[in-house]
């Protein structure tokens, strides 16, 4: 069985269910959702015993509880990654957990290859959805934007990590960016079974995705002109600058579940990046979603 688990913490509560508010509206039937380190208990909520800034111990008991609810996978996902636009969800509810089991994938990632985002190992082809196979050295197998993984795996990498970090560098930071060497058995075992999904193939045949898709391709080609002109007329200095001015509209992914890769909150703080793809978006409906989200939550 399948799950959502929406990792968060109090603080954060309010910005957690404005996500959820936006998986409720975006993806049609979806699983089952569970929260990952909110104090109060309830039947969404898995509470924690222990420190909530341990954010690894947090999510290892979630992980746990939902196995012992007879789950055996979840799309994890922070509380500042919300869909941005309609998931493909008969993809995200069928097919992509049954691949999952198919090739015993450890984690499939949802921010995947294409649109300005490279290859990092094998096209499986159409039979399998043209999922990525990542080669065991890539640096972000382990990433921490919404994805679907295998219980088991996600709590044995869990307890590897905790292994390794003490109490107050347990973050997800940390989770995600931390180099494993050879050795370990259980990480080593896992660095083989990680997968990306493309995009442009799982997109909702119902949505305007296609015609979005068309349209972010002609924003990067054109700032990609801008870059290079820059740099042809004043060096890096000034590709450094346009890049600054551009970057925002890079971060837009649509595949099954369209999202803007760094989050809408950064540090603690709300993204500025995210805010101009936003008010570029076209989408008044989010925008305004959003303009009352951060009104109730910050």
């Amino acid at each position: 069985m399948t799950c959502i688990l929406i990792s968060t913490f109090d603080r954060n509560e309010k910005l957690a269910r404005w996500t959820l508010g936006r998986i409720d509206s975006e993806w049609a039937n979806h699983p089952p959702v569970f929260f990952a380190g909110l104090t109060r208990r309830d039947e969404q909520s898995l509470g924690f015993d222990g420190d909530s800034s341990d954010w690894m111990g947090v999510n290892l008991q979630a992980v746990r509880r939902l196995s012992d609810l007879g789950y055996s996978h979840a799309y994890m996902i922070l509380d500042d990654h919300p869909p941005v636009g309609r998931c493909h969800a008969e993809f995200l509810n069928d097919r992509l957990p049954a691949l999952a089991e198919r090739l015993g994938a450890g984690c499939i990632g949802l921010l995947g290859y294409g649109q300005h985002r490279r290859r990092e190992g094998e096209d499986l082809g159409p039979a399998f959805a043209h999922l990525e196979k990542t080669s065991p050295s890539y640096r972000w197998k382990f990433s921490l934007h919404p994805g679907l993984w295998n219980l088991g795996v996600l709590q044995a990498l869990l307890e590897s990590r905790m292994e390794t970090y003490p109490q107050g560098q347990r973050t997800p930071w940390n989770f995600e960016r931390h180099r494993d060497m050879p050795g370990d058995p259980r990480v080593d075992s896992i660095a083989g079974r990680c997968f990306r999904v493309r995009g442009s193939a799982s997109l909702d045949p119902e949505s305007r995705s296609r015609g979005t898709l068309l349209r972010n391709s002609v924003i990067r080609f054109a700032a990609d002109a801008e870059l290079f002109l820059a740099k042809h007329s004043g060096g890096k200095a000034a590709r450094d600058a346009a890049e600054v001015r551009r970057f925002s509209m890079f971060g837009h992914y649509l595949g099954p579940y369209p999202i803007y890769w760094s989050g809408c909150m950064r540090q603690g703080k709300l993204h500025v990046d995210f805010e101009k793809w936003l008010a570029a978006s076209g989408s008044s409906e989010l925008v305004c979603s959003w303009n009352k989200a951060t009104e109730d939550c910050f």
